[in-house]
């Protein structure tokens, strides 16, 4: 590869990275629908000309946008499962991912995006999958190597717990629940955390059969 060669696809990284910066910036400030093109455009500082040399329209740049941010949060969610069993009784953890992903940037795009996925069918057939591998990929890093009941049962749990943060991020937007987020979120690691350490009733079953 070429010195030239190398400098043009580091500029090309570079465009694309101002790009999808500059989107997620405008749909957290202006909402999908103020999201324009121009908007984006002139927060990232890019002619139409270039802009049109990596995407062919607006809903192609917003998905792949959406993409960088949930490679970024799985990235970052992997960083937390690791401490997982170092910290399964530390009601902190939980606070901490409420904090990352629930009171940030990534808390406004998801739900610009989740909205907009609604009616716009091109944006739900591409982002689907992603949302989904998401999951996944949660799931897999919390259950570990194994395929136990027990490490189901963890993948489940956590399961449970994404989706009921995102909950409580969408209540947080439209009105504090009179008992306190920081107060249903600690009582939630206290009921999860035995959750994940008993043995699953079909694991129970199992072990009555065998004896």
């Amino acid at each position: 590869m070429t010195k030239l060669v190398r400098h043009q696809q580091e500029r090309s990284r570079q465009t694309r990275d101002l790009l999808v910066d500059a989107t997620l910036d405008c749909l957290q400030e202006f909402g999908f629908h103020g999201a324009s093109l121009s908007r984006i455009l002139e927060r990232a500082a890019i002619s139409k000309g270039t802009w049109a040399h990596h995407f062919a329209t607006r809903n192609e740049l917003i998905a792949a946008a959406a993409e960088v941010m949930i490679a970024d949060t799985r990235r970052a969610a992997d960083e937390f499962a690791a401490q997982g069993a170092e910290r399964r009784h530390d009601g902190s953890l939980i606070e901490e991912v409420w904090e990352r992903f629930y009171q940030s940037r990534y808390r406004d795009v998801l739900f610009e995006m989740t909205v907009a996925c609604r009616t716009e069918p091109d944006l739900r057939a591409r982002l689907q999958p992603v949302f989904a591998g998401l999951i996944d990929g949660l799931r897999d890093a919390w259950r570990g190597t194994g395929q136990d009941a027990r490490q189901e049962r963890a993948a489940d749990v956590t399961t449970l717990t994404v989706y009921m943060l995102r909950g409580m991020a969408m209540q947080d937007m439209l009105a504090r629940d009179p008992v306190g987020g920081a107060t249903l979120r600690r009582l939630w690691a206290e009921l999860m955390m035995p959750l994940i350490d008993a043995d699953p009733v079909g694991r129970k079953a199992e072990t009555v059969n065998e004896n």
